[in-house]
């Protein structure tokens, strides 16, 4: 069926008159006229009950004309919404996040955009590195933020910010020599965090062998077991800076300089960003390389 022709012959119906559709679409009334007769050959059907200059639909036209009316009622809600979602006036936006980007980084971010765009639906999905590279590739996620560099060619990586890292220890501990911190129990976080990737990088960098381990699936756990005299752990800082205030943890030096991370950016090259995940990228600002 042509729609074009049954635009035509909607309109008509509903102005009861060729010349007001005529007038309405922009056309000639001939054309308003040839429009309905094409319908009716291509359907094989007639439509309209002529009497003179007047008409109305018969059976048949009356059907037509209410499922053509519910169609083009219906392409005109799909305009409109498509609009919205354009103009960033409703939609959804899923930000995959490991867990210290979601838990200490993202908020003041979700602030901006929700006040600049009430009207998306935006959901934080938590995770380590390893799952939320894994989430992007399912395309389940709209934007990607972790603490650890991913290495796989259908992901590009780009740095984000860095952030401190501190090691820490009980509070009434007092050694820190490396041959006390070898034999130190390290708590550390689970396999695939970008957490668990640094300490353990900045261990071997500082020719640490930590013989015994203890692993944790969140900073805050690890903090927690370090208050509790479990061993020691290298932390984001600001994970830690509650503890660090009531002195429940402290600090020691690893190293004599200033122990960072960076923080990165996850996206599949050849995958189009929707409006929504292009107005948070910016608010994140601009991409380092």
């Amino acid at each position: 069926m042509n729609l074009h022709l049954l635009k035509i012959y909607v309109c008509a119906v509903e102005e009861n008159s060729f010349t007001k559709a005529a007038e309405q679409l922009g056309i000639s009334q001939p054309a308003v006229s040839k429009a309905v007769r094409e319908l009716e050959a291509q359907l094989d059907t007639l439509l309209l009950e002529r009497q003179g200059k007047y008409f109305k639909p018969n059976e048949a036209g009356q059907v037509l004309f209410d499922y053509g009316k519910s169609l083009f009622a219906m392409e005109r809600e799909a305009s409109e919404v498509l609009r919205a979602f354009k103009n960033l006036e409703r939609g959804r936006l899923i930000v995959g996040a490991s867990t210290t980007v979601a838990s200490y980084w993202l908020a003041p971010y979700l602030k901006k955009f929700s006040d600049k765009y009430p009207g998306i639906e935006v959901q934080v999905v938590g995770a380590n590195t390893e799952n939320v590279a894994q989430l992007l590739l399912d395309c389940k996620v709209d934007v990607a933020l972790v603490e650890g560099e991913v290495v796989d060619e259908r992901i590009e990586t780009r740095l984000w910010r860095t952030e401190e890292m501190v090691a820490i220890a009980p509070s009434f501990e007092n050694g820190a020599r490396k041959r006390e911190l070898e034999q130190q129990v390290w708590i550390l976080r689970e396999q695939g965090s970008g957490s668990r990737n640094v300490a353990e990088q900045l261990l071997q960098n500082m020719g640490i062998q930590a013989q015994r381990t203890l692993e944790m699936n969140s900073n805050e756990a690890i903090i927690q077991a370090v208050a509790a005299g479990c061993g020691v752990g290298i932390v984001p800082k600001i994970t830690a800076r509650d503890q660090l205030a009531l002195r429940r943890v402290k600090r020691f030096a690893l190293g004599s300089g200033k122990m960072e991370r960076p923080l990165f950016r996850l996206r599949l090259p050849h995958r189009p960003l929707s409006n929504a995940a292009l107005a948070f990228e910016a608010l994140l600002g601009a991409p380092k390389h």
